[in-house]
């Protein structure tokens, strides 16, 4: 039985298996190049040299391989080749990482990785790139594509050529998301909502900050287990139509003080009309905080 295993064991280890993805610098691809552990190395096939990436069907790599006495299997029915290229961007990584953070920081984000795929077959060091155009509608969105600006030698002249690039980012964010339904003009707050951390992916309207919590209101009814962003929301509401409202003026070096029902409800920064309690006149308030206003 010992023996059994052992002859079991050493098959296993001897079983090759074909990874979804190669990169390739030569155009003539062997053996070797994807087993470099062979003995014995012999021709695959032949990319076109115009090509950048290349796709096989692995029924023709296993049969190769077949063919050779040498047993493979696979991870998935089509291989892609894709050419690798030199460019240098460490220096690109750390850009987009930090644009991110600085769009990103009311909402604590965290980066764990970003992801960068040359498209450009170019070779180029960090010392070439005049430009990244990382456009701002980008931050938004988990994955896409964008370019740099790179100068490359023509003779003795340089030119300006751009590359191409896909990225992607693997971020959460802290969020506010309802722990109850809300009702219209209803305060959010810790009491109908909690902060909470999720997957960055896209984000189509600005989100809910956490230091916003009791000073914003939904502006219409807000189901359970929702992420709230500032579409759904209006100023919390701080004085009432019927509120008494203290009024300060300035007149000839002399503060005034006098009081006011409020016509309308308001939020801070609201214009509202405000009647004198005693005769049927009104004045345009700007309200300051709860109960106080300022006379326009």
């Amino acid at each position: 039985m010992i023996l059994l295993f052992c002859a079991s064991f050493a098959h296993a280890l001897n079983f090759l298996v074909l990874e979804e993805e190669y990169r390739f610098k030569n155009h003539t691809i062997y053996a070797k190049d994807l087993f470099p552990e062979l003995e014995n190395d012999f021709l695959l096939f032949e990319i076109p040299k115009s090509a950048n990436n290349y796709q096989i069907k692995t029924s023709q790599m296993v049969e190769k391989f077949e063919n050779e006495g040498i047993s493979v299997g696979s991870k998935a029915p089509i291989i892609t080749f894709k050419r690798a290229i030199g460019g240098e961007i460490d220096g690109i990584s750390k850009y987009i990482t930090a644009e991110f953070l600085r769009e990103y920081q009311p909402y604590n984000i965290q980066i764990n990785a970003v992801h960068l795929e040359q498209i450009t077959p170019v070779d180029f060091n960090e010392e070439a790139i005049a430009s990244i155009d990382f456009h701002p509608k980008l931050l938004k969105r988990n994955e896409g594509s964008f370019d740099i600006v790179v100068r490359e030698k023509n003779g003795d002249k340089l030119r300006n050529r751009k590359v191409y690039f896909k990225y992607s980012i693997d971020a959460s964010l802290q969020v506010v998301k309802t722990s109850e339904a809300i009702s219209g003009r209803q305060s959010i707050g810790y009491h109908n909502a909690r902060v909470v951390r999720i997957p960055f992916g896209k984000i189509g309207s600005p989100l809910m900050k956490e230091n916003e919590m009791g000073k914003v209101a939904v502006r219409s009814y807000t189901p359970k287990d929702i992420v709230v962003t500032h579409d759904r929301l209006i100023l919390k509401r701080v004085v009432r139509k019927g509120d008494k409202i203290s009024v300060s003026v300035k007149e000839e070096g002399v503060l005034l003080e006098f009081v006011l029902e409020a016509q309308k409800d308001g939020a801070v920064g609201d214009v509202i009309k405000a009647r004198a309690l005693q005769g049927k006149k009104t004045y345009a308030v700007e309200i300051l905080e709860s109960g106080r206003g300022r006379l326009l």
